[in-house]
Order: C-alpha cells, then structure tokens, then sequence
C-alpha cells in the first residue's frame, strides 16, 4: 500500500524524539517499509525517517525563533495539499498533524486516518471532536477513548518511549510486526469503506441510459 504521513512541524521527526507524534510517526513508517509499504512522510527537512522524505519546511518549528512557532498550522494546510496533490500515487494519507487538519481531511478527495495523540478534556475539543465525529481516527491511549466516547475510534495503538540512535536497531521484531498489522488492518478497513461509498453513488448520466431520438 502506498501511503503518506503528514507529520507536526514544532520538531523533527525522530525515534529519539521526546515529543510522542514526531516519534510516533518514525515508529509508524519504520514499521511499514519493514513490512513492505511504500511510505512518504511529510516533515521537517531535518527530520530522519525510514521513508521517502518530502521536506515542507528546512527546519522544525523548534529551530526558529519565537514568532514563527505560528506557522505550525500553515505548514500542515502545505503539507496536506503536496500530499493531496500526489493523487493516484498515494491509496491513503495518514495525518498526525493535530485537529487544525480536520477540515480538510473532511474534504480530501482520498481516504484519511488521523493518529490523536494528547488528551481530550477540554470542552472546546470535545465539541471540536463532536463536529467531526466521521473521521477515522487512531487513539494512543484509553483515556482519550473514554473522553470522547463519540469519535470514529478504529483502533487503540499507543506510541512506544524515546529510544537513542544507539537503541533503534533493537527495537523487537515483535514491536514492529504488531505495529505494522495494527495499521495495515486500520488502512484496509478505511480502503474498503471507501470503495463501498463509491460503488453507491450513481453517476448523474449514463450513456447506456440515453435513448436516440431519431
């Protein structure tokens, strides 16, 4: 399966990466290419992952001084429209760029998934989750399930803890085989829900229907 990753830009993504969804996206595509994925990341230029790397900023967002933290949000609207801009070269775009991606994710005209990572106890989200309780989403803990009982939950996939340069290579086959099939299982699910939406939607005119009037 093909698939891109939209990544945050506050920091590179890393396994050493202490912030989860940067490490969590180098752990995701990790896992996939192990297992036979084409993956596309679209990240920081200074990040380090396994997949090919589509650079939408030279820097992480940590890198710059303080004023431009607020381009966070521009930089991921950027990075879904490269991404949605690969049409037919990509099956699917996994987001793990926060709720500001949501709208457009609503709109994109390929099957999305969106990786939560963070908690859920504001009121503000919660209304935020309620609006578009249709996405397909990932959560990395319980709490987050039992906070927003409503969401579109596929899967329950925690992000494992920072690991140095030195301890990446011994990282369990185990680790990856179980974060791999999880995904794999996550991405075909959405795949077959969208071929079954399209496969409802009658064309608005069919030239088998039309009659010659002679």
């Amino acid at each position: 399966m093909r698939i891109a990753q939209v990544s945050q830009f506050f920091e590179e993504v890393s396994s050493e990466s202490e912030r989860p969804d940067a490490r969590g996206v180098a752990f995701v595509t990790r896992s996939l290419i192990r297992f036979g994925h084409d993956v596309t990341v679209f990240a920081s230029g200074d990040s380090r992952v396994s997949g090919r790397l589509v650079p939408v900023s030279p820097r992480a967002l940590r890198h710059y001084p303080a004023p431009k933290r607020h381009l966070s949000e521009g930089l991921t609207f950027l990075a879904l429209e490269k991404a949605f801009s690969m049409g037919s070269a990509v099956d699917l775009i996994h987001v793990h760029a926060g709720f500001s991606a949501f709208p457009l994710m609503r709109r994109s005209p390929l099957p999305t998934v969106a990786t939560v990572y963070g908690l859920l106890d504001a009121p503000e989200v919660l209304r935020l989750f309620q609006e578009f309780r249709e996405l397909s989403l990932v959560a990395t803990s319980a709490e987050q399930i039992r906070q927003c009982p409503d969401a579109n939950w596929l899967a329950l996939i925690p992000v494992p803890a920072p690991c140095q340069p030195s301890e990446v290579h011994a990282e369990t086959l185990d680790s990856l085989v179980e974060t791999a099939t999880a995904y794999t299982a996550v991405y075909e699910a959405i795949m077959k829900s969208a071929a079954r939406r399209a496969q409802t939607v009658s064309p608005i005119y069919s030239l088998q229907e039309a009659q010659t009037v002679v």
